[in-house]
């Protein structure tokens, strides 16, 4: 069996890094989760409104139709999960298609976002209303708050609004050491994913409106499209844990911490080359291709051709020097 150690961090297990009692979670699951989601507000220090997703591209498909409707065009990055991976899916429970913007390893600019809007047909400019942000992006890379403020400025006054695909946002934090609130709600972002499966919480994804009436209409598609709830209780009981003991802080500086090193390692390797810098828990790599043959026997890993062959090694809380330092054996 290949070694999964630098697959995705889903890998590192469900574990929400404490016990939480059964008789705390056994709440009724409305779709607000308003009891169960109070650590969450309380981060937010707002008028913020949460839900409850059963996982990652569930939550964007509902977050995206309640925020923009239903059959419209959403704006994002070419390499982004909901341009890749999570298309079809999105497409199937929204009707959402969408635009695919070139950028700079993930990363979104104002310009780019107006040159893109002012080159659709009328039929397409219509439809399309609403850009997608991953925070931090596919490659690792972290937008600051002043980067999203500047894009959800641009994006308003051209009557767009701004999702962010949080399901990694923990990490970014970690990075930049500013709350949850400043890269997302604060920043001008109109509605938001947030994940805990990535920082070992399995079994949903959270998702944040600061607007009633696009908080209305997700509860409404909850309903209609008979979404299941029932993990909620759990899930938001392993999410509140993270917050509440600082645990998701931890956990995140640790991956971050691990990606360093790994990125450092990787550097002293001839033939290695980074393709962008490391700044939360990914690290992304050309390698030669007799190196990646060689890898590909023992590891499980992501590829891609960015011309060259193109491995993306991801770090976990559960990451350690021994996993790095056997990795870093077969690589030599």
């Amino acid at each position: 069996m290949k070694n999964i150690s630098f697959l995705d961090e889903d890998y590192a297990g469900g574990n929400p890094g404490a016990l939480v009692a059964p008789e705390d979670t056994n709440l009724e699951n409305d779709g607000s989760q308003e009891e169960l989601f109070s650590k969450i507000r309380d981060h937010f220090e707002g008028d913020v409104i949460p839900f409850y997703a059963p996982d990652r591209t569930t939550a964007l498909a509902l977050a995206l139709a309640a925020a923009a409707g239903k059959n419209s065009l959403y704006l994002c990055s070419k390499t982004s999960y909901a341009a890749s991976r999570a298309s079809a899916s999105i497409t199937g429970i929204a009707g959402m298609k969408p635009l695919e913007i070139p950028s700079e390893f993930g990363k979104l600019h104002p310009e780019t976002i107006l040159k893109c809007l002012g080159t659709l047909p009328k039929h397409q400019y219509d439809r399309c209303n609403i850009v997608v942000l991953s925070q931090p992006t596919e490659y690792g890379l972290v937008y600051t708050p002043e980067e999203i403020e500047e894009i959800c400025l641009c994006a308003h006054e051209n009557n767009t609004l701004v999702l962010v695909d949080g399901s990694r946002l923990f990490f970014a934090a970690a990075n930049l050491l500013r709350p949850f609130r400043e890269q997302t709600l604060f920043a001008g972002v109109d509605v938001a994913t947030f994940g805990a499966a990535k920082n070992g919480v399995a079994g949903g994804e959270a998702v944040l409106i600061s607007k009633r009436g696009i908080a209305e209409r997700f509860r409404k598609l909850q309903k209609a499209m008979h979404i299941d709830l029932s993990g909620a209780g759990s899930f938001s009981s392993g999410f509140d844990c993270l917050l509440t003991y600082r645990l998701w802080r931890k956990r995140a500086l640790h991956a971050n911490k691990m990606a360093a090193a790994l990125g450092n390692e990787l550097s002293g390797i001839p033939g290695i080359r980074l393709i962008c810098s490391v700044e939360t828990n990914k690290v992304i790599a050309e390698v030669p291709p007799g190196v990646l043959q060689r890898l590909s026997e023992e590891y499980s890993l992501r590829t891609f051709q960015c011309p060259g062959d193109v491995v993306r090694f991801v770090t976990n809380y559960t990451t350690s020097g021994e996993d790095i330092s056997r990795l870093i054996d077969v690589l030599r």
